[in-house]
């Protein structure tokens, strides 16, 4: 069993957040291995685009693969958050329907488009209706092994889906060979060594706004972090991209004056950054030093864009769980999306 490192804090953790966090890797290394038994779309491999529908949590995983899409995918992707899918969507679109509850009313209402336009369809799901669509109509889907998702939350669970969603693209031959993919659940294990200076940053947040900026194949990843400071931490936090921050933002930080009280930017970079990115990063953080806004940074090496995509992911799990302890809060329950839920179902009745 996993345990933070001493406090004289009593943990809050009602939902186990921090073991899930910690069984992050887990659900990566059973999504490898199960996918790979799954039935795939039959023309998959001739779709000119490919559509991943899906909320909240469940439109993680697509975020984190689209934004490789520079590196490694064959043919255009997009993340779509709405109740119908884009215009172009045709019997050449493979659509990967994402719910971790499989009861989203948004990405139900995309699978029925999907299937009126003879679209490839792929669900991803942990059960509700969906589990019971995809069964009975046999449509192609795989069902997350929950095990290793003790909170339940399907913000946790985003493991599942960039696993699965990069093991389906690969499977359906739209995305370059991704090597040693087998490696990277005990990769995520050996990060977790690493966990004090997700703690020391937690504590350097308490109190500000967190602006993190990130580039290329990070950016997915990124909002994966943002998300979970939201929703973990209950923390105001927003999030900004290089080299398109160096056009705009620097000239928003003069006002208004409380800024350097109230901002912290974390940047978070790449060795495999394209390198006239990589020299936007010091010069940026000379601006914030002459605008007296304070920074941390946080360096990732790994092997490829992916397995730091993944990594980026992990850290934010565990910066988001510190931060809800130094904020003194319970990072499970949400109350206030669900009282958004309450009231819309109440609306629609």
């Amino acid at each position: 069993m996993f345990m933070p490192a001493p406090s004289d804090k009593p943990i809050i953790d009602s939902l186990h957040i921090l073991d899930t966090v910690h069984s992050f890797p887990d659900q990566c290394a059973v999504t490898l291995q199960e996918i790979a038994q799954e039935p795939i779309p039959d023309q998959c491999y001739l779709a000119s685009n490919i559509v991943i529908s899906g909320m909240g949590g469940s439109a993680l995983g697509g975020r984190v693969i689209a934004s490789l899409e520079r590196q490694v995918l064959r043919v255009p992707i997009i993340t779509s958050t709405e109740y119908h899918l884009p215009n172009f969507v045709d019997d050449k679109t493979l659509v990967i329907i994402s719910s971790y509850s499989g009861n989203t009313e948004e990405t139900i209402s995309s699978l029925s488009e999907a299937r009126a336009r003879n679209s490839q369809i792929f669900i991803l799901t942990a059960g509700g209706k969906l589990a019971q669509i995809a069964k009975d109509q046999h449509l192609p889907h795989y069902i997350f092994n929950t095990k290793f998702n003790p909170s339940s939350q399907p913000r946790m669970g985003v493991g599942y889906s960039v696993i699965a969603l990069a093991a389906l693209l690969s499977r359906c031959r739209l995305i370059q060979p991704l090597n040693h993919l087998n490696q990277l659940p005990e990769y995520l294990k050996q990060k977790q060594n690493e966990t004090e200076k997700y703690q020391n940053l937690a504590e350097t947040l308490k109190g500000k706004i967190p602006v993190l900026v990130s580039s290329e194949h990070l950016k997915g990843a990124v909002h994966c972090i943002k998300n979970q400071i939201n929703e973990n931490a209950k923390n105001f936090c927003v999030l900004f991209d290089l080299p398109e921050l160096n056009h705009h933002l620097m000239e928003g930080l003069s006002f208004p004056k409380s800024n350097p009280q109230n901002l912290h930017f974390v940047l978070i970079k790449s060795e495999h950054f394209h390198p006239e990115v990589k020299r936007r990063y010091p010069i940026t953080e000379q601006v914030l030093k002459k605008q007296g806004i304070s920074f941390s940074s946080l360096s990732l090496n790994g092997p490829d864009r992916l397995f730091e995509a993944v990594e980026a992911i992990q850290a934010g799990g565990y910066l988001s769980f510190y931060l809800s302890q130094a904020n003194g809060i319970d990072p499970g329950p949400i109350p206030w999306v669900d009282y958004f839920k309450d009231v819309m179902a109440e609306l629609t009745k």
